[in-house]
């Protein structure tokens, strides 16, 4: 996923539907990368490393959201082969520098170095290849959900080895005290300083919400994410109900 703020890619966010079909149905339907959600998601880390094996295999890379900031989240889900891992509430460019720091091999930053599913479970050596791979490829990604991470984005955004900020708007609209307003005015000027912050220091700009929401601030988005397994889910089974409860009718009415 090199060269991202250049890009525009539309990814599928998943929170229950990890399993080996619906990765291969994903990829069958052409979303660009896969978005796991390590933080409010059903998921856990078997079921997590067997789904980005399949979907590396098939070409699509995945992307992680981690429960918090911590060294053992950050670089052990790189370590079982996602493509990026972003960290939620983000706050502070410290904060993002130790991202970056859990993140990136030396000399960009501290991870520790293994052999696993990130190396294609090859064989030992090529250290300093594996590495200068892995920092150029693998994105640290920043989430700004609240007013005081919108306030410090310019700063985050900032940092080297930071690759992109995404927004995430129901937690800034929470932030703000208007959970039921997401999109509202106020709002979409506050993510118009992220996206401003992401333009200005050459980083990747992403959101997870609505496809309206990101029709707005189109075309400087490259993280689409308003594709959620679980809506898409909601959606089909309630279309489905609502089909038979028409075959229903109509049949009621021919009696």
């Amino acid at each position: 996923m090199e060269n991202l703020a250049k890009r525009q890619m539309g990814g599928l966010f998943v929170q229950v539907l990890d399993s080996a079909p619906a990765v291969a149905m994903a990829q069958a339907a052409g979303f660009d990368f896969l978005f796991f959600d390590g933080e409010h998601g059903d998921i856990d880390w078997p079921r997590l490393s067997s789904a980005m094996l399949y979907a590396h295999a098939l070409g699509l890379p995945s992307l992680v959201r981690v429960g918090e900031l911590s060294r053992s989240l950050v670089s052990h889900t790189l370590d079982l082969g996602a493509a990026g891992v972003m960290v939620p509430m983000v706050e502070s460019a410290n904060q993002a520098r130790q991202l970056v720091q859990w993140a990136k091999y030396p000399p960009l930053g501290c991870r520790s170095y293994s052999g696993g599913a990130h190396t294609g479970y090859g064989k030992s050596g090529s250290h300093a290849a594996n590495m200068a791979r892995a920092n150029a490829q693998t994105l640290a990604i920043a989430q700004v959900e609240t007013v005081e991470g919108v306030c410090q984005a310019q700063a985050i955004a900032a940092v080297g080895g930071v690759d992109a900020l995404v927004v995430g708007p129901c937690d800034l609209a929470i932030s703000m005290g208007r959970s039921d307003e997401v999109g509202c005015a106020e709002e979409l000027a506050l993510i118009e300083q992220v996206h401003r912050a992401c333009v200005d220091c050459g980083k990747a700009f992403g959101i997870i919400g609505s496809a309206g929401l990101v029709e707005h601030f189109m075309p400087d988005v490259n993280l689409m994410v308003s594709a959620i397994d679980a809506h898409l889910l909601r959606s089909a089974f309630t279309g489905a109900v609502q089909d038979y409860e028409r075959l229903k009718s109509a049949a009621a009415k021919a009696q």
